[in-house]
């Protein structure tokens, strides 16, 4: 599946059908359902939206919620590591740009 790269990553996320994460192959490939908001294939605006609402959750529920889980898992699966890297030192910094 390495050969096909990301277009196919995307065209799955996209067309998932699955109302949970699912994991299907031990290299952890997690599979999210489509989600309305986010109709092209540039997935950039719902990685950093994944990303937010987890800290939301996180903040509103505190951090050992299981309800914040899935938005960890949908913002990991989705963001490349060097962004959520970058954005994490924004919080501690306070100079992040979204809205927590």
């Amino acid at each position: 599946m390495a050969e096909f790269g990301l277009d196919l990553l995307v065209f799955v996320i996209q067309k998932a059908s699955v109302l949970e994460i699912e994991s299907f192959t031990s290299a952890s490939i997690i599979l999210i359902k489509a989600d309305f908001r986010f109709p092209t294939t540039n997935q950039t605006r719902h990685c950093f939206t994944r990303y937010v609402e987890f800290h939301r959750c996180v903040a509103a529920k505190g951090d050992e919620a299981a309800d914040c889980e899935r938005f960890s898992k949908y913002y990991r699966a989705l963001c490349p590591g060097e962004w959520v890297d970058k954005w994490n030192e924004q919080r501690e910094n306070g100079t992040f740009p979204g809205p927590l």
